[in-house]
This record gives structure tokens, sequence and C-alpha cells, in this order.
């Protein structure tokens, strides 16, 4: 989260913003980003109560408790920043009408809540555990990811959201990533990541071999040892408190099918094991 990094203010206090020409955030108490805009003079940008967004953020601020981030760039680079930073961020009003209130919770927030809860919810045919999540790490960028195991008969969940209808922040938040997991890109094909980007954070969703849930489904002993209880984005869901699941069970890495070029493919283990040594169990500890 780039902007932690930056200067703020609070929103009831954007009198002090400089004179200076810089993109500027909107954050709330929940790390939320809100927008990302430019200005040639921060501080003549949010003087009174002229600027387009004013009634939305105004409203919202004494539960929310926004804050103005900002940072100082030449005025010939602003447009570049303010892409640059959109993209990055994915901020919930950029693109969208400006109305008079903000939704209660960004849709982008909504969606992924939407999902730990469904993957969490048990059914006829996931009667003991649905998905898991695997623990957490910190990518090279600063950005905290979550990495969620889930069953195959789930995938048309995944693939709906991504497609969402009337949603296009929601469709913009997901992108699929490739790996090679450290392997020889000559011998392997990629082990594909299906992420969903919120703010600085970034859930990614694979798929784990059916032998993965139908062991913990069947040993009641394996699920004590291995799965607790954790809070994801407010939503309760299973996830690993020890890892070495996935020595015992000895998941094979790569497939047996080997395509027209000769390489075999990586699974989703291949892509566990490599985030590995930077995972972090995040069942609270008693």
């Amino acid at each position: 989260m780039e902007w932690k990094n930056w200067a703020s203010v609070a929103f009831s206090k954007r009198n002090l913003l400089p004179s200076s020409s810089g993109i500027y955030i909107i954050i709330d108490a929940n790390d939320c980003v809100w927008y990302v805009g430019q200005a040639a003079n921060l501080k003549n940008r949010w003087m009174g109560r002229t600027h387009h967004r004013y009634p939305q953020l105004i409203r919202s601020n004494r539960k929310l408790c926004h804050r103005i981030y900002w940072q100082e760039f030449p005025s010939y680079s602003l447009d570049e920043r303010e892409r640059y930073y959109i993209d990055l961020f994915r901020p919930e009003l950029n693109g969208c009408k400006v109305k008079k209130y903000l939704p209660k919770q960004p849709q982008v927030e909504r969606e992924i809540k939407r999902l730990l809860k469904v993957l969490n919810k048990l059914t006829t045919l996931f009667p003991v555990i649905r998905s898991v999540v695997v623990g957490e790490y910190e990518d090279s960028d600063g950005t905290t990811c979550f990495l969620i195991c889930r069953n195959i008969n789930d995938e048309q969940i995944i693939y709906n959201s991504m497609r969402k209808r009337y949603a296009s922040e929601v469709r913009k938040a997901w992108s699929i990533y490739k790996y090679y997991c450290g392997k020889d890109e000559q011998l392997y094909t990629q082990a594909w990541v299906s992420t969903y980007n919120l703010g600085g954070y970034r859930f990614e969703f694979i798929v784990v071999d059916w032998e993965f849930f139908k062991y913990l489904e069947n040993n009641r002993n394996a699920r004590t040892r291995y799965i607790g209880e954790a809070e994801l984005n407010e939503v309760k869901v299973k996830a690993l408190k020890d890892f070495s699941i996935f020595d015992e069970l000895s998941l094979a890495e790569e497939s047996t099918y080997t395509n027209s070029e000769g390489k075999k493919s990586l699974t989703s283990v291949a892509y566990i094991n490599y985030r590995r040594p930077i995972l972090r169990c995040i069942v609270p500890t008693i």
C-alpha cells in the first residue's frame, strides 16, 4: 500500500493541504481507496465545497473518517501518474456517476465478502469443508496476499464473478497470473492463479486436488490438527494452521499430462510450495 508512506491530513482539515501540484487519494479508516485525483494546486482543489465528490464524502466522513493522502508530482506528469494510481488501487468512485451518497460499502469489497461467504457455506455437496485459506504473504511490492484453496466444483462461482454484469469495477478487480514456480520454463507449462485485487490486498484463488478436501472431510483428527477458524474481511473462514499437511499428502506438483511440446503442466501445489517459505498462517494463536 504505497500511499501509506505519503503525507496525509484528515478530510476535515483539508485546508492544510499544500499549494503544490500532485496526486491525492481518498482513504477511509478501513484502508479502502475511494478516489484518486490530480491537482495543479492541491489546496485550491479541496478549498471549500467545490470538489465534485465533496457531497458524497462529507456525508460519510463521520462514520468512515476519510483522510486525504497526497504525493507531490510536477504538473506535466500528473495525467500519467493519475492513470497509474487508478490502475494500481482501483478506487470505487473513479469512473462512476457522481451521487449524493457513498454506497454503504464499495462494490469490490462487497463482492469479495460475498465470495468468501459462499465458499465457506456448507451444503449437501460440501458437508464438512468447502475451501481453505492456506495463508498470507507479502509480495515484493508490499501487497498483502491471501492464498485460498477451493474445490474444482466451485469453478463457476469464480467464473461468474469475473464476468459479473453491471459491475465493471468487480470485473476490473480480477486478473489471471501465470507462474513457473521456480521451475524450468523449457520443461513445464505455467500454473494459473485467479486473483482479486482490493486496494492493497490481493486474494489468490487456486484449485487443489480433490484428495486434499477428501482427506480433510473423512479424517476428523486431520481437521483438528490442520484446520482452524479465522476472520478475513469480516467473514469467518476455514484456514490452515499447519502447512505440513502438504508433506503428509505428498500431492503432485506436476500433472502426468504432457502437451504437444513435451512439457508437463504445473499444479496448484507447485504454486503453494513456491510461496510456502514466506507464507504465514492467519489462524490466531492462543
